[in-house]
């Protein structure tokens, strides 16, 4: 980590410091901490059983809380039957984490958790941001917000809402930042799975537990008004905006003649104005003969790939470009619950979460397509022991070149090809869950049911525009100081920045398309557990589960051009109101124009009456349509069981989930120009045992033990054969991509072990071992078709063979009560992952034959570290997340190289303030140090992407009733 990384570190630490000791000094001020032997105000009084190794048991057997009991959540039937109902109000930073230490301690499974306050306590707005702060966990950020959820190192992650699966549009996982939260009491990671458990996710599963009006004491009011203000890194020139957010909930109990009722409201809203820019080269193309005197020519596909005079070099020139990414989002959402405990036996919950996105965006693309050009002036070539080795020979990376503009065609048809772009985005996303749950005790017996219905939409339209500069050289670079392409100038003989004039501008292609995906499920489970009494064998669980899910997928493409030999300028043919100055990306000369965003979104008609196309939507398109039907019947039997070893406390669960699952799939498979309808009908039956153990080898010394079979059914927009395709310039190829309907389940064998050991008033340190067993992994895999005489780059995942992950984690957390007075509020957590995997990979797409290679999106290495306060007011924490570097993609062409991503750590800080017992100020820095996506393909001399993830400041005002 560089000086200018550092700094903002050390600044957020003493701020930390500072503001404890400011609050400390301050009238009124009083700390927030206790003696862990006396509850905090307005902490339950309920009293708690003990586990197996005599540590208070705030937390069910299988690691779902005693709230998500009360909630009739089927985490595990079977612990919660043993538990009795507590309610525990969350007040602090220090209790919340202990909760979640409870949880992962009396599991019998290997967890970790974050619970209530805990949560509220992080910079976050949403589950998927949340989630990196737990030990192993790692996050995917795209356009500002977390995509994606990866647990040690996979991203086959199932998703459960308080034990239901949940789901976003036609996928199979939720879109976790639709959730925001507000609407969570708290979030289980389960690292090992038992047979009660719902299917699905080789790395793990997540179970998120909704507030509800019995998780508080009585009526409750809370909530936060905030405002956020995200600046874009790598383009000085984006206007930073306000981005306002706020919500509140309200809970409340009643007795009544008709037993105990409660009731909960929540609602959030937030708005956000972001911008993603990125500077892209594009993976190596070309070959050409390089001169000693910086002169280059290209070599033609018909020629040999070697030198075309004595004392040449080969080397090959990336295309450079850059994408300005930019929109208005919104999300919302609203949940509420009813509880009703009718009588001491038997208590019915009812939640409805609803949850809306809605953004319009462009997507601003300026391109130099260098690579086709015939010539080259004042090249520079690579060291040939910098990245030259290549299965086609030494092949050194230009580092930088001038194209002169070449002409090989009409008037408009020049080397190299530099054109901006705009993409006219609209989309929205409405989804609706809701859960009747019914939970029974009597004695031996509990018995919980669920009845839970989804329903998921998203649609998306887009209107894309190209504009050329016809006759433009470009002067370009494909690896600068910091490793990565730009432009140092694009020029005409009328213009010294055309990409700025919008007189040096002639129109392209229009594509439109447009999508529509709903998903839809109805899902009832009962899971029924028997205490057998103080046996070997404890308790049986079993239990049954039917579910009914349906997706469609409609979707249309067009493509239009305007006359080929007389193009218009694109003012002349919609008016000044048309092109717009968007802010760019600094390394490519910073703003350029480009079609208005606003324009091709508001304005569509006129845009398609100008290409000739009709107005209104591109028709439905029957060869794109896509349907599957998903029947699942599950059942599952399980047995807790108990005994002493040598005077030590030792449990688990042995048990086998068994899924009979029916599939119809209807859709179109498109080859090239070859279109073949599919209507197939499949059927599969998998058997999941699993076998778990927890052995207390003292009182604060324990190890978990874990050992099972898992599996992850393909997203359904990789089985949908529907292919989309962005069409090719006049000289670079198009590209589409399309799933494959004939894709089968990514199967694993897990095994987990660990040793933890709990300071006697708070913290734990655990070191884990980790072992998967895998076949199927999915993988992309690209190549050349002809589609209506044009050539397209497609991409298709499919199966790979068999793999293996196995790796270790290291986790300490503690507050450090020891040290004296306003120090004793400092706290800590750090944990440490490290992971080795392979792969059979195919060495083509349909080969039958494999090669062994890296795990894709597996770093080896990653961390969180976070710096904790809490007392005299203040909280804060200052979180580092460190993810290393992965392979993204195998053998990418030309040369078969992997992509890899650079090792990245982001930086943030949360601090606030209490007010006064009801009122809290609160501050929030996201990526502090400013860091950003970074690949290269091969090796770094061939880079690719440099992604400017966004650096966010926020101001909230959190009120309690």
């Amino acid at each position: 980590m560089n000086a200018l990384r550092i700094k903002p570190i050390c600044a957020a630490v003493l701020l930390l410091a500072a503001g404890g000791a400011l609050a400390q000094s301050l009238p009124g001020a009083q700390s927030q901490t206790q003696p862990q032997s006396q509850p905090q105000q307005g902490d339950a009084q309920t009293a708690q059983p003990t586990s197996a190794n005599g540590a208070p048991q705030a937390q069910d057997a299988a690691g779902a809380s005693a709230q998500q009991g009360t909630q009739g959540s089927a985490a595990d039937p079977s612990a919660a039957a043993a538990a009795p109902i507590a309610t525990v109000e969350v007040t602090g930073i220090r209790r919340s984490i202990r909760s979640a230490e409870q949880i992962k301690r009396d599991a019998t499974q290997v967890v970790d958790s974050i619970n209530a306050e805990d949560i509220g306590k992080f910079p976050d707005r949403s589950a998927g941001e949340a989630l990196q702060r737990i030990a192993g966990v790692q996050v995917g950020r795209d356009r500002g917000e977390t995509s994606s959820v990866i647990i040690r190192g996979l991203p086959d992650v199932a998703t459960t809402l308080d034990g239901n699966d949940i789901f976003t549009g036609r996928g199979r996982r939720l879109s976790y930042q639709d959730l925001p939260v507000q609407s969570i009491a708290g979030m289980d990671v389960y690292k090992s799975a038992t047979a009660n458990q719902f299917e699905g996710g080789i790395a793990g599963a997540i179970n998120i537990r909704l507030r509800a009006p019995f998780d508080f004491k009585g009526q409750t009011v809370t909530g936060y008004v905030e405002n956020r203000r995200p600046q874009a890194n790598g383009s000085t020139a984006s206007e930073t905006r306000n981005s306002p957010g706020g919500g509140a909930l309200y809970s409340n109990r009643w007795n009544t003649g008709a037993g105990e009722m409660g009731a909960l409201f929540d609602v959030a809203y937030n708005k956000e104005h972001w911008a993603y820019p990125v500077q892209w080269n594009d993976r190596p193309d070309r070959i050409f003969s390089v001169s000693p005197d910086g002169t280059a020519t290209r070599l033609n596909d018909d020629q040999p790939v070697a030198p075309l005079r004595p004392g040449d070099r080969l080397g090959s020139l990336q295309h450079v470009g850059g994408i300005y990414n930019a929109g208005d989002r919104e999300r919302f959402s609203g949940h509420g619950v009813f509880q009703w405990k009718i009588n001491p036996k038997l208590e019915f919950t009812t939640h409805y979460l609803g949850m809306g996105y809605r953004e319009e965006r462009e997507v601003d693309y300026q391109l130099a397509i260098v690579g086709w050009t015939p010539r080259l002036t004042n090249v520079v070539l690579g060291e040939e022991n910098a990245g030259c080795a290549t299965p086609e020979g030494i092949i050194c990376p230009i580092q930088s070149a001038y194209a002169p503009a070449a002409r090989y065609g009409n008037q408009y048809e020049y080397d190299p090809y530099v054109a901006t772009s705009a993409w006219g985005v609209k989309e929205r996303t409405n989804t609706h869950f809701l859960n009747f749950a019914l939970q029974y005790r009597d004695g031996p017996w509990s018995v919980n049911s669920a009845l839970a219905l989804t329903h998921s939409k998203f649609i998306n339209d887009t209107v894309i525009v190209d504009q050329q500069v016809p006759g433009a050289s470009a002067n370009i670079y494909n690896y600068g100081a910091d490793g990565h392409g730009g432009y140092n100038a694009i020029t005409t003989p009328t213009s010294t920045n055309p990409l700025r004039d919008p007189r040096e501008f002639v129109l392209r292609g229009l594509v439109q398309n447009w999508e529509e995906s709903t998903g839809k499920q109805a899902q009832w489970r009962t899971d029924a557990t028997y205490k057998l009494g103080q046996g070997f064998v404890r308790a049986v669980n079993v239990g049954v589960r039917l579910s009914h899910r349906n997706t469609e997928y409609h979707s249309a493409e067009g493509h239009s051009d305007v006359n080929p030999n007389a193009r218009p300028n694109p003012v002349d043919a919609f008016g000044g109101s048309f092109e717009s100055l968007v802010p760019g990306v600094d390394r490519l000369g910073g703003p350029f124009l480009v079609p208005s965003r606003d324009f091709l979104i508001n304005q569509r008609d006129a845009v398609r009456a100008v290409y000739g196309a009709p107005a209104g939507r591109v028709p439905d398109d029957p060869t794109r349509a896509f349907e599957q039907r998903e029947r699942t019947a599950t059942i599952y039997g399980s047995a807790r069981w108990q005994t002493t070893l040598a005077g030590m406390d030792v449990s688990g669960d042995a048990g086998v989930r068994v899924i009979r699952l029916n599939r119809k799939m209807q859709g179109t498979v498109r080859n090239g120009d070859v279109f073949t309808p599919i209507d197939v009908s499949a059927s599969e039956t998998n058997v999941l045992p699993n076998l778990s153990a927890l052995v207390g080898w003292r009182e604060n010394l324990q190890s978990h033990f874990s050992v099972g079979k898992t599996i992850t059914r393909p997203e359904f927009n990789r089985l949908n054969p529907a292919m989309s395709l962005i069409p090719p310039t006049v000289n670079a190829p198009g590209t589409g991509d399309a799933g494959n309907p004939e894709l089968d389940p990514t199967k694993s064998v897990n095994t987990d072990a660990t040793l933890e050991y709990y300071f006697p008033k708070n913290g734990y340190v655990q070191v884990a071992l980790f072992h998967r067993k895998i076949e199927g992994y999915l993988l992309n895999y690209t190549q050349d078709e002809v589609i209506g005489g044009q050539t397209y780059r497609i991409t298709r995942p499919q199966n790979s063979g068999k793999g293996t992950l196995k790796g270790a984690e290291f986790t300490i957390q503690k507050f450090f009560d020891f040290l004296p007075g306003f120090w004793s509020g400092f706290g800590a957590q750090y944990n440490f992952t490290m992971i080795t995997g392979d792969n059979e990979t195919r060495t083509s797409i349909n080969s039958p034959t494999f090669e062994r290679t890296a795990l894709i999106d597996v770093a080896r290495r990653s961390n969180n570290f976070a710096l904790l306060y809490e007392g005299h007011g203040i909280t804060g924490r200052l979180a580092s997340t460190h993810r290393g570097s992965y392979v993204e993609q195998i053998n990418e062409p030309r040369f078969l190289q992997n992509r890899t991503v650079q090792g990245q750590t982001y930086v943030d800080l949360s601090l606030s303030y209490e007010l006064t017992k009801n009122l809290t100020l609160q501050f929030d820095a996201i990526n502090l140090t400013k860091e950003k996506y970074e690949s290269f393909v091969g090796d770094a001399s061939r880079p690719r992407d440099i992604r400017y993830t966004p650096t966010t400041y926020g101001l909230a005002l959190r009120f309690k009733l």
